[in-house]
C-alpha cells in the first residue's frame, strides 16, 4: 500500500457521505489505478453519534462504486478525545507508506490521491507535505477576511513547488498534509509535548508539533500545488465567539512549539523574546487604534493573538498557571486593559497588516 487517507472524525457522521463523495471522484492514471495503491481510514475520535453505524452504511455504498473492488474502506475507534490523539491512532493503523490527513469537512479535487502519490515518488526523501486549501463559505466572509483566514487553515501558496520554512514556524497545517508514516513513527513521541485543548483554551499546534519533530530529525517539509483540498466553513467559525478564542488558543501554543528544537538556556532566550514581542505587538496596535480597536473583527483577533503569545511562556514553563490563564480570563484582561487604555481610537484605520496564508508566529 502507498497511501492511506485517514479521516478523522468527532461526530462527523453527517459530513463523512460528502467528503467520500469526492474521494469516489478521484481520477487516477494508470501507473495509480492499481489495487493496493491506497486505501481510506476513518478514525472515529470516540463520536458520541452514529458515527459507527453510518460508516458500516457507507463500506457497502463505497463497494459498490468505481474504487469499491480496488481500494479498502477501513474504520478504527479512538477513545481518547483530541484530534492529535486521533492522527496518532490513523499512523498505528495505517497500511500506506505515506499518510494523507482529510479532516470530515474538506472535499478533495479529483486530482488530489494522484498529485499525492505522484509528490511522493518523486520526493520520497520528504517527511512531509502540504496541500493548496480553498475555502467553501457557508455564508459571506467579514469584509477583509482573507487578512485572518490563514488561521483558518485556508492556504494556497501559489503554483510553485516549494519548501516550508520550520524554523520561523511556516508550515502547513494538518489538514490535507501527507506524512511519511515511518519517519513519523522514527521522529515524532506518541505523547507530544504540545499542551491540547485544556479547560477552554482552543490550542493548535499538534499538527505543527508533529511536523517540528520531523523537521528536527532532519527531514524536509514542502508544499504540493498540485494537491487541491477544499475546507467547509460553516457560519459559526466566522463568529467572534468561535474566532478570538481561536486566536488566543494559537498564540499560547508558540513558545512550546519554539520549544521543541532548542534546549538548555536557548529556551529561556525564547520564551523571553516571546513574551516581550508579544507584548510589543500588542502595544503597538494599542498606540495606533486605541479601545477603538474593539470594533474591527481583524483587529481584535490579531491582538487575542498577540495576547497569547505573550502569555505562551507561561503554558511552556508553567502549564498549570497557563492553562489558568484560560480565553474568560484573557478577555477580562483586555476589557481592563482597553478601559484604562489612556489615548482615544485613531480617527480613521490604516490597512491592517497582511497576515502571509502560512501563518508564521515568530514571536521576534
Amino acid at each position: 500500500m502507498k497511501l492511506t487517507i485517514a479521516i478523522p472524525t468527532f461526530n462527523g457522521a453527517p459530513r463523512l457521505a460528502k467528503v467520500l463523495e469526492h474521494l469516489q471522484a478521484q481520477e487516477l492514471t494508470e501507473e495509480w489505478a492499481v489495487a493496493d495503491t491506497w486505501e481510506i481510514l476513518v478514525v472515529d475520535n470516540n463520536s458520541s453519534d452514529d458515527t459507527a453505524v453510518a460508516v458500516t452504511q457507507l463500506q457497502v455504498d463505497w463497494a459498490q462504486g468505481a474504487w469499491g473492488k480496488l481500494v479498502p474502506l477501513r474504520y478504527c475507534f479512538e477513545a481518547q478525545p483530541g484530534l492529535a490523539y486521533a492522527r496518532q491512532k490513523a499512523i498505528a493503523e495505517a497500511q500506506g507508506d505515506w499518510v494523507g490527513f482529510i479532516d470530515d469537512d474538506n472535499w478533495t479535487e479529483p486530482q488530489w490521491v494522484a498529485s499525492a502519490l505522484s509528490f511522493a515518488a518523486a520526493n520520497p526523501d520528504l517527511g512531509a507535505f502540504g496541500s493548496r486549501i480553498k475555502a467553501v463559505y457557508e455564508v459571506e466572509p467579514p469584509d477583509d477576511f482573507e487578512e485572518i483566514e490563514g488561521f483558518l487553515a485556508i492556504r494556497d501558496h501559489g503554483d510553485n513547488e516549494h519548501p516550508f520554512d520550520p524554523e520561523h514556524l511556516q508550515l502547513p497545517p494538518g489538514a490535507g498534509m501527507v506524512v511519511n508514516r515511518q519517519r513519523w513513527l522514527d521522529s515524532v513521541p506518541e505523547s507530544m509535548s504540545v499542551v491540547g485543548r485544556t479547560a477552554d483554551i482552543l490550542i493548535s499546534g499538534s499538527d505543527y508539533a508533529a511536523l517540528l519533530y520531523l523537521h528536527r530529525a532532519g527531514h524536509g517539509i514542502a508544499y504540493n500545488p498540485g494537491m487541491v483540498l477544499y475546507h467547509a466553513i460553516p457560519a459559526g467559525r466566522l463568529e467572534r465567539s468561535y474566532l478570538l478564542p481561536l486566536a488566543y488558543g494559537i498564540g499560547m501554543a508558540i513558545c512550546q512549539l519554539r520549544f521543541i528544537n532548542a534546549r538548555g538556556l536557548r529556551r529561556w532566550e525564547i520564551a523571553l523574546r516571546t513574551f516581550v514581542g508579544g507584548m510589543r505587538r500588542m502595544i503597538m496596535r494599542l498606540w495606533q487604534y486605541g479601545p477603538g480597536l474593539r470594533a474591527d473583527l481583524n483587529l481584535t483577533f490579531l491582538f487575542c493573538f498577540y495576547l497569547g503569545g505573550m502569555l505562551s511562556p507561561l503554558l511552556a514553563v508553567a502549564p498549570r498557571v497557563g492553562t489558568w490563564l484560560n480565553y474568560a480570563r484573557a478577555r477580562s484582561f483586555t476589557h481592563v486593559l482597553l478601559k484604562l487604555w489612556p489615548l482615544s481610537p485613531s480617527s480613521s484605520r490604516p490597512t491592517t497588516p497582511q497576515i502571509p496564508s502560512s501563518v508564521p508566529l515568530n514571536p521576534s
